[in-house]
This record gives C-alpha cells, sequence and structure tokens, in this order.
C-alpha cells in the first residue's frame, strides 16, 4: 500500500518554491519549485504521512512566505493548491473537492431512492 503523490497547484501568477515535509524520518522531504498556473507533482511517497507544505512566492515586491498546511497527526492527502488570499497574502491548502477525475473506477451513483 502507498499514498497518492503529492501535488501542489500553484494558482497565483508567481513563481513558489518550498517543502513538502512527511512525518517519518525514514521519508525524505520534497523540495519543489512550481511556475504561476501549473501544478507540481512528487516523484515518490510510499508510506509516507505529510505533516507540512511550506511556500515562498516570488513578487514583484520580494519573496512572500506563505501561509503553510500543517498537521500534527500528518495527513495521507495529496492534492493542495497554493493561493493568494490578499495583495500580499498567500497560503498552502488542502483541496477538499472530490473532482470526477478522481472518483474510483468501481464509483456508482447513487439512485434517487438513495439519496
Amino acid at each position: 500500500m502507498s499514498y497518492s503523490l503529492v501535488k501542489i497547484v500553484n494558482s497565483t501568477p508567481y513563481i513558489a518554491e518550498g517543502k513538502a515535509i512527511y512525518v517519518s524520518a525514514f521519508c525524505s522531504d520534497d523540495k519543489y519549485s512550481v511556475t504561476p498556473n501549473t501544478t507540481w507533482q512528487a516523484k515518490s511517497r510510499g508510506i509516507c504521512l505529510l505533516s507540512e507544505i511550506t511556500a515562498e512566492l516570488k513578487t514583484p515586491q520580494g519573496s512572500i512566505k506563505a501561509k503553510p498546511f500543517s498537521t500534527s497527526i500528518g495527513t495521507a492527502d495529496s492534492r493542495f493548491a497554493i493561493i493568494q488570499t490578499g495583495p500580499t497574502s498567500f497560503e498552502v491548502t488542502k483541496i477538499v473537492n472530490l473532482s470526477a477525475e478522481v472518483l474510483p473506477e468501481d464509483y456508482i451513483e447513487p439512485v434517487e431512492a438513495q439519496k
């Protein structure tokens, strides 16, 4: 068993750099760089829980640190986004919507009586 690869969507107009930090000392943290409006994906993950994702945005006003995604117990989640929350503020957040492209192959839409 292994977790899905970490993906970070950069929804800002700036280059972002940071780290995906895993819980265990046996797991290597990932450094990443992602250009505007693109997605970075880790090369491997295995059974490593994720504890934090940092980001630093390269803006015309200089480098700005985003509020990191952080959890003390670790998470198996894999989909994250860097968003702009103000003129000079940013945040790394978990993507919580379930799009059709990530539905399990055996997913069956409930019939009207089950809804």
